[in-house]
């Protein structure tokens, strides 16, 4: 624990009074954005390397075959059922068309 704590003392980040002297000039400050900058994007970069190299290894985000069931065939008596219901509602659509409908004027 002793050895812990001598190697944080022997750090030393503060400089005049403030972490990693920021806030004392305007250039320790801009070392400081481009410093956390390139550092946040190196990472950005080795964790999107690291998610790429596990999906095309296949050990993350695995996608199942689904399993075939069989051939598939057409359903004749629903379709016949679609088409017929489908059918009658174009011919109701027709029928509400040529119907008259008589509209009242509201301002009268």
């Amino acid at each position: 624990m002793d050895n812990l704590h001598a190697f944080f003392a022997r750090l030393n980040l503060k400089k005049n009074g403030r972490l990693f002297g920021y806030g004392t000039s305007p250039e320790a400050d801009w070392k400081i954005i481009f410093v956390s900058t390139a550092v946040l994007a190196v990472l950005m970069i080795g964790f999107s390397i690291f998610i790429f190299i596990k999906i095309d290894r296949e050990e993350i985000f695995v996608v199942k075959e689904p399993v075939e069931q069989g051939s598939k065939t057409l359903d004749l008596s629903l379709l016949k059922e679609t088409v017929s219901y489908y059918q009658n509602k174009a011919l109701e659509f027709e029928r509400i068309k040529k119907a008259k409908t008589s509209a009242v004027d509201p301002s009268l």
